[in-house]
């Protein structure tokens, strides 16, 4: 046998062309033994041998041994035939790869026809091989997930037949595969969703969408309705054309009917914060409602509801539709029934439970019955009580029903149980308000009964001081106006809370000046301090504006109850009270504390403080007075201030009560503050004629003293009808009209004036009430009777001239006199009471001696001494009170209050204010005195 020469790779066998060395698939030939007697190169580059490796070796050397088995066997088989076709085979590579291949080949024999040698051709399938398995490994992984899958899966024709299913879905539907294979798809959709199942699958199979998800209601083997999420897409060949249909289905049925549930709760609810808002409507509105909503979240078709009447023991029907009516023998527009006649009616009435009638009537008598039917009795307080029924329903009624009715009638006997409450609510409240009327009567004639003489103690006590008594009277009657202001301010405490308590209490927000307002607020105090020998001062913190917007009144009560407090329970030492300010800005906070170095109170006693009626010395021999009323109505005024109140203490070392307020800046701008106009002197109402008409005679008497004293004209009338015929007699600038009088009060009497029965000429007439009235109301009523102002008994002359003053100035009929100038001086005063000389003394004086004083200022200030400052500070405000300089006085106040606090920049800025206003003052004294 002829071997290929293996030294020449390119060299064909014997009879064989170039082709065969260079083909692209493996050849090769063997000898009868199956020796190898030439190969290919592509035979070479796929096993990785070289030819004088390969050549005169088996071929079964290079298989498997699986492989080298069958082709010894199969070999003898060749020689005979001579022909064989893809015989699959495996070889082995150089580097140990496997190579899965399938063998052709054909016999050569010689003329005698021995055989020769074979030409065989073989093909390479290890990628198909790997492939194959892969897809059997795949298909058989798809059947198993198929099979095993826990949610339904199956496939469908383009047509819609069930090819193949798995368990899953066989028990969603109920029935087995070898039945659903035999049926259609549409054999088990709901009628109502068929048509959309249909229009998805052309939809798919044209291409247009060939994913589609929707649910939708299948038939279950049993008959039930069953709700299935479908998640389809379709499948093509590989010439496009539709093939099948996967679909994957997961029961939806429990979370279709939990939706169900949900929405119908959320519809309850809704239903119900509906039915509670219905405050104002009718019970025939209501029942309207809740019948149309009992019937539909129970899903019945008619109903009825009522409320039962007990003195009749029937039921009202608040509502019903006709086919309940007729279903249970009642005529159409009825109007009320009795339960007992009703079988349903009586069994639920007289369980007090619910009766649910499912089943169809069995009774001959019956017949009329609906097959369904719910009556709910729902139990309110008392005899409140409603029947609700219900009828015809697809389904059963369940408990659900039963819950939701129940609820719904709550809601209805709620409106009935607040109706009944409201009209027991407004028969309390006329009463009670008729009680408060009753209580405001008696507060405000006590007022009037109290006030009256106390403003003639008052007045007259004022009057005699003025009058310059000896030293010993003087005491004797400033304890007089002290007893006397005390009982005034328990009266006003007592008229103050009952405003509170009945949510009356006014404010009236104005500009004011803080310094000047406390000043007043403090000079009834310092008789009181002197006596028991206590040093009192106060003092406002350069931080805090000179002008607020406030309501200054209510702010210095609080003041005055906390000061009259500290005197009452400190023995020695002293009472500060100081303003400053906690935050500025709009609106600003103010602090006020008052300390003293009084007995204290101990921390166990503190909330106890500010309670009504609560006094820490509460024995029949307690040491100190008071109502306790004072703190409480303290606390509420700074509440309503926007504030709040405290205190600190220790027992036996004083107290520090404090408060807070909430203010606005000045809504006004201010002119400046220095004082260069000065408001008119209090009394400068020289050749004023003005008509005092009150029935008090005492109250007549020290008024006429003060008016007198101010240079007014004073005619007198006791009683409103003698105040129209004193105007009558002649005309009066301004009239001061008493409230209370005999035969005609002044509110009868001022209506009369302004109606021109005294003449037109008086028609305009100034009219200033005085009155012991402080009621709610009681200012309106005035006004609206045509009075310009009034002023509270007991009488305030300062204030009763501050409001003669305004009111003439609204009128337009202020004396010249009176009309603010630009002198810093108010040398009027002097000359109005027949003083010019010794104003004149007092002017010469400060020119003498001032000079002095004004250089002592200088150099402290220049130097920084400030306590030199401040007395010189203290010897020039004595100077100056006596000229009335009221803007010299604020500025070395402003100066004093500096000095105390170490405020070096506000020593030098008030002080330099100082030097300007005194040259000022000088100037005015020269012009005076030449």
């Amino acid at each position: 046998m002829e071997y290929c020469d293996a030294d020449g790779p390119d060299k064909a066998p014997q009879g064989l062309g170039p082709l065969y060395v260079k083909a692209p698939v493996m050849l090769h030939s063997v000898d009868a033994a199956g020796r190898l007697l030439a190969v290919n190169d592509r035979w070479l580059e796929n096993l990785g041998y070289t030819r004088k490796e390969v050549i005169g070796r088996s071929l079964g050397d290079f298989l498997t041994e699986a492989s080298k088995a069958e082709f010894a066997r199969n070999l003898p088989i060749f020689l005979r035939e001579g022909q064989v076709s893809e015989f699959p085979y495996t070889m082995l590579s150089k580097n140990g790869r496997t190579i899965d291949i399938l063998l052709s080949s054909v016999g050569e024999y010689d003329g005698e026809g021995s055989f020769v040698r074979s030409l065989a051709a073989i093909e390479d399938i290890t990628m198909r091989r790997e492939t194959e398995q892969a897809l059997a490994a795949s298909e058989e992984l798809f059947r198993m997930a198929f099979e095993s899958a826990n949610e339904g899966l199956c496939i469908l024709s383009p047509e819609g037949n069930f090819l193949r299913v798995n368990e899953a879905f066989c028990e969603f539907m109920g029935y087995p595969a070898e039945v659903l294979t035999t049926m259609e798809v549409l054999e088990l959709t709901h009628p109502d969703d068929r048509v959309s199942s249909t229009r998805l699958m052309a939809r798919a199979v044209s291409g247009e969408a060939e994913h589609f998800r929707f649910e939708k209601r299948y038939f279950h083997a049993s008959g039930r309705v069953i709700w299935g999420r479908v998640s389809a897409r379709l499948v093509r060949d590989a010439a496009g054309a539709p093939r099948y249909i996967i679909s994957h289905v997961l029961d939806v049925t429990e979370s279709r009917r939990n939706s169900g549930q949900i929405a119908l709760h959320t519809k309850t609810l809704e239903v119900l914060l509906r039915l509670g808002r219905m405050r104002e409507a009718g019970l025939s509105q209501l029942g309207t409602y809740a019948l149309s909503q009992a019937v539909a979240l129970t899903g019945s078709a008619d109903g009825l509801i009522a409320l039962y009447e007990p003195m009749r023991e029937t039921f009202r029907l608040l509502a019903a539709h006709p086919g309940a009516l007729s279903a249970f023998g009642m005529p159409p527009g009825a109007q009320s029934f009795d339960p007992r006649r009703i079988k349903l009616f009586s069994a639920a009435w007289l369980s007090r439970q619910p009766v649910m009638a499912n089943t169809p009537p069995s009774a001959p008598d019956a017949q009329s019955l609906p097959w369904r039917s719910l009556v709910v009795p729902v139990e309110g307080e008392g005899d409140n009580r409603l029947l609700i029924v219900v009828i015809d329903k697809d389904e059963p009624y369940d408990e659900a029903d039963v819950h939701r009715l129940i609820l719904l009638g709550e809601g209805v006997l709620g409106h009935v149980k607040d109706r009944a409450r409201e009209r027991d609510l407004e028969r309390a409240r006329k009463q009670a308000e008729a009680a408060s009327q009753a209580k405001s009567g008696f507060l405000a004639n006590m007022s009037h009964e109290i006030r009256t003489p106390l403003s003639g103690i008052i007045g007259l006590t004022q009057m005699t001081l003025s009058q310059s008594p000896r030293p010993e009277v003087r005491e004797h009657l400033e304890l007089i106006l002290d007893s006397s202001r005390s009982l005034l301010a328990i009266v006003n405490d007592i008229l103050d809370f009952s405003k509170i308590e009945a949510g009356k209490m006014e404010f009236s927000p104005v500009d004011f000046d803080l310094r000047e307002i406390l000043d007043r607020t403090m000079k009834p105090f310092h008789f009181s301090s002197r006596q028991k020998g206590l040093r009192l001062s106060s003092r406002i913190s350069p931080g805090v504006p000179e002008v607020l917007h406030g309501d200054p009144d209510r702010i210095m009560q609080v003041v005055r109850n906390l000061v009259g407090n500290a005197l009452k329970f400190t023995d020695q030492g002293e009472i500060a009270v100081e303003f400053r300010l906690l935050r500025p800005g709009d609106p600003m906070l103010v602090e006020c504390a008052v300390r003293d170095t009084g007995i204290g109170i101990p921390e166990d006693r503190l909330p106890e403080l500010f309670q009504v009626f609560s006094q820490l010395e509460s024995s029949r021999t307690k040491r100190y007075g008071g109502t306790g009323l004072g703190l409480a109505i303290s606390r509420r005024l700074v509440e309503m201030m926007g504030g709040t109140i405290g205190v600190r203490s220790r027992p036996g070392q004083g107290s520090i009560f404090s408060f807070t307020v909430s203010l606005r800046p000045a809504q006004e701008e201010c002119s400046d503050s220095g004082g260069s106009r000065s408001e008119a002197p209090i009394g400068g109402f020289a050749g004023l004629t003005v008509l005092l008409a009150e029935d008090n005679q005492v109250n007549r008497l020290f008024l006429k003293h003060f008016l007198s004293e101010a240079g007014c004209e004073v005619r007198l009338a006791g009683s409103g009808g003698e105040a129209l015929a004193q105007l009558q007699n002649g005309p009066v600038d301004l009239v001061l009209m008493d409230i209370q009088m005999p035969e005609m009060d002044g509110t009868e009497a001022t209506r009369r004036i302004r109606d021109g029965e005294v003449g037109e000429a008086n028609k305009g007439l100034p009219v200033v009430a005085l009155t012991a009235y402080s009621m709610k109301g009681d200012r309106e009523r005035f006004l609206s009777a045509g009075l310009d102002d009034y002023v509270s008994k007991p009488v305030d002359v300062d204030e009763l001239f501050m409001v003669m003053r305004r009111v003439l100035d609204r009128r337009g009929r202020l004396p010249a006199q009176l009309i603010a100038s630009d002198s810093p001086m108010d040398m009027a005063y002097y000359e109005e009471r027949g003083k010019s000389t010794f104003a004149r003394e007092i002017c010469r004086m400060f020119l003498d001696e001032s000079p002095r004083t004004e250089a002592s200022l200088a150099t402290a200030i220049r130097t920084g001494d400030w306590q030199r400052a401040g007395e010189a500070a203290h010897t020039l405000l004595g100077m100056s009170v006596p000229l009335r300089a009221g803007g010299l006085v604020d500025r070395v106040r402003r100066l004093q209050e500096a000095c105390l606090s170490g405020d070096a920049a506000g020593c030098r800025e008030a002080g330099r204010h100082i030097l300007d206003e005194l040259e000022k003052v000088r100037a005015a004294i020269r012009d005076m005195l030449q």
